[in-house]
């Protein structure tokens, strides 16, 4: 008799794929089943449609593939279909859809969910971007139980994952994708053979983070050095951060390895030193050391590059 236990998968972006192959490798598991955002429609050069990652890689692995475009809707078609291959657990990671009730309840071992931080902090949709932003020095993953609200089930079980200070959201992204191969499939494991005691969340110091846009990137020069570093960090590689000079929007990067230096000036104010370094002063009497630089329409240029071509002088402003 096969003693595997069947999961259905719920999941969308590349880092829930990762995670399926893994799943789907794992001799205790059969994965009978994926549940997916539908296909987006992408204007470039024309219209495309554009399946999940969790979609392709489903199709690579021939397991079946669900995509409701109203969960709440076609929960109970999407049942009584699931139903007929038969499961035991829906696990999620990233999904991008709030589960209904019915749904929760339907599996005998219940819905769990693999969620990016060490709740009861940061629950919400950008949870990695968001430990950066507030300058966390570790975050990790929560294996929680689901419920109807956000976030909020019993933690299962974590792993935790060190954020350095050069760390953006790109290399985080990294890092918490290794973790997760590395630990998911056991935290997964060990509840369910029971090894695992459900803690309920302390509301008490719960935090919540929404979606990432992209004019959240402006970036206000009166404050602190390392609250725009911070800001830079979680938005790199995308939205990334901005200003304006003299009337035009420009994307700056800086240097995460150059540590603040005291200048003295307005917040916003460009020094340059010895023509081989542009610092930006902030609003603490802090400044951070600029990269690169793109222009609005241009091509992204080292800061010297800019320094030299717009002629930039000391007390030259980003608004």
């Amino acid at each position: 008799m096969d003693k595997r236990t069947r999961i259905v998968f719920w999941g969308s972006p590349k880092i829930a794929a990762d995670f399926l192959s893994v799943l789907s490798k794992e001799p205790a598991f059969e994965v009978v089943a994926c549940v997916t955002q539908g296909e987006k429609i992408l204007q470039r050069q024309g219209k495309s449609t554009v399946r999940s990652f969790v979609h392709e890689t489903a199709e690579k692995l021939s397991i079946p593939v669900f995509t409701p475009r109203v969960l709440k809707k076609e929960a109970e078609p999407l049942l009584e279909s699931l139903a007929r291959i038969g499961y035991d657990i829906f696990v999620v990671l990233a999904y991008g859809k709030i589960l209904p009730q019915s749904v929760i309840d339907a599996p005998r071992l219940k819905a769990v969910n693999f969620h990016g931080s060490l709740l009861p902090l940061l629950r919400g949709a950008s949870p990695i971007e968001h430990a950066l932003l507030y300058g966390f020095n570790e975050t990790g993953w929560t294996l929680q139980k689901i419920v109807p609200e956000l976030d909020a089930g019993d933690i299962l079980a974590q792993s935790k994952v060190a954020v350095l200070p050069t760390d953006t959201a790109e290399t985080l992204y990294a890092k918490m994708t290794e973790s997760l191969l590395l630990h998911g499939r056991t935290m997964l494991l060990d509840y369910i053979e029971g090894r695992t005691i459900a803690t309920a969340q302390d509301t008490r110091v719960a935090t919540h983070c929404g979606k990432i846009f992209a004019h959240e990137g402006k970036l206000d020069f009166t404050q602190s050095a390392a609250v725009l570093v911070n800001r830079f960090r979680a938005f790199t590689p995308r939205p990334g951060v901005f200003a304006h000079f003299r009337g035009k929007k420009i994307k700056l990067t800086f240097d995460l390895n150059s540590p603040f230096k005291a200048i003295a000036g307005a917040p916003g104010t460009l020094t340059s030193y010895g023509k081989t370094e542009l610092w930006i002063t902030c609003g603490d009497g802090n400044a951070l050391r600029i990269e690169s630089i793109t222009p609005e329409g241009k091509k992204s240029m080292g800061a010297i590059d800019f320094l030299n071509g717009y002629r930039i002088t000391n007390g030259d402003k980003f608004q």
